[in-house]
């Protein structure tokens, strides 16, 4: 059976013909990522008109769902998108580049719709912005010290200063400093059961427990950000993330919330 289901395997293709729908691939896929990009961008002028008032909408996620059929996350997935392109388009206006054609003519570099950054490596820079404006500056301004650069050269130092600030996804391991919480707990834990009419070492014990749930909070937000409500986030990703650490996705809901929040209630029923 071939692809399309007409019951007749397909021949693989010479050479020529694979290297030419290779290059229809990369010339569609370099597309969508600069249209992905505007798109964003538009999304962003819209959030920041908030054009939903003067049309009705009782708010942003709304209007998304009705005018773009997206959902809210998904709107602000893309102004994230915009944001980190808008940074990076300073950070290069910042260091005075101008691109060399083959011609040898200097003209401004292209904007950030045209580098063919993905979306998801626009995604995960969002959190270290200053940083990254800071670093493409630095790297670029050092470059361009030793002559013009071209268009090519200067795409290849925004790729790497992006790979090298997208953040990585959050393990279920925890991070040095909370390894710290996790081992007083622990030694709390043990105080609390060598004397439990210790109201101290109970005390003590409840407020370590507090502790770390504010750790797989913090974590939480990282998979989830605070955008998102509490059933999109589980269904993107802390369902999941619940069922690999082995705990209930309202346990990890309600540690989400005290990292919002700050307040121990929101981990009654549940953590504590």
């Amino acid at each position: 059976m071939d692809d399309a289901g007409l019951g007749r395997a397909l021949e693989p293709v010479g050479r020529a013909e694979a290297e030419r729908l290779t290059e229809q691939l990369r010339e569609v896929i370099g597309e969508a990522r600069r249209v992905a990009v505007a798109l964003a961008q538009r999304v962003r002028a819209a959030h920041r008109a908030q054009v939903w008032v003067a049309l009705g909408y009782s708010g942003w996620g709304e209007y998304a769902q009705a005018e773009f059929g997206v959902s809210r996350a998904q709107a602000y997935r893309l102004i994230d998108i915009a944001e980190s392109a808008g940074v990076l388009e300073r950070a290069i206006g910042a260091a005075g580049v101008l691109a060399v054609s083959p011609a040898g003519d200097t003209e401004p570099v292209a904007g950030v719709e045209g580098w063919g950054l993905s979306q998801r490596a626009l995604r995960e820079v969002h959190g270290r912005l200053d940083e990254l404006g800071r670093t493409v500056t630095e790297q670029l301004t050092a470059a361009g010290k030793t002559g013009q650069l071209d268009g090519p050269a200067v795409r290849e130092i925004v790729h790497r200063c992006v790979d090298e600030l997208r953040r990585p996804l959050p393990t279920a391991g925890a991070p040095a400093g909370d390894r710290d919480v996790i081992g007083a707990m622990e030694r709390a834990l043990t105080d609390f059961q060598r004397d439990p009419s210790n109201t101290g070492a109970g005390r003590r014990l409840v407020d370590t427990m507090a502790e770390a749930g504010g750790c797989l909070g913090r974590i939480a937000l990282e998979l989830a950000p605070a955008y998102l409500s509490e059933q999109e986030a589980s269904e993107a990703v802390l369902a999941r993330y619940a069922e690999d650490i082995g705990c209930t996705v309202e346990t990890v809901l309600a540690a989400r919330r005290y990292a919002l929040t700050g307040d121990r209630r929101a981990l009654e029923g549940t953590w504590l």
